[in-house]
């Protein structure tokens, strides 16, 4: 009976064991995948919510940003955003040029909407 009984609970342990050991290596393999390791490479600056289905995001991949729409069925790029662009104040100089762009952006949203 007592050999019955320690027999059982150095399985227990060793099972333990193993099962902590395949955790910790099951860890150690993902954390150390090549996407874990640099997060801030891919990231959704901003985003604006048109319906309840469809919203608009800017996406930050690296040190380029970019418009995309996206809802239900698709994902659609609108624009590459350049440095003008990016930043939060409206640059007076190049008022018409950031105006166009709007516009074009405006357009390329209300055919998301209608598609």
């Amino acid at each position: 009976m007592n050999s019955y009984l320690t027999h059982f609970i150095l399985y227990t342990f060793a099972m333990i064991g193993f099962i902590g050991l395949a955790l910790f290596v099951y860890k150690k393999s993902v954390c150390s995948s090549p996407t874990s390791k640099d997060k801030s490479f891919l990231s959704v600056e901003n985003s604006l919510k048109l319906s309840a289905t469809k919203t608009v995001y800017v996406i930050k991949a690296g040190n380029e940003k970019f418009l995309i729409a996206g809802d239900a069925a698709n994902t659609t790029m609108l624009a590459k955003l350049d440095k003008n662009s990016q930043s939060q104040t409206i640059d007076y100089i190049n008022t018409e040029r950031n105006l166009s762009e709007i516009q074009s952006v405006k357009k390329q949203v209300q055919r998301i909407n209608r598609g």
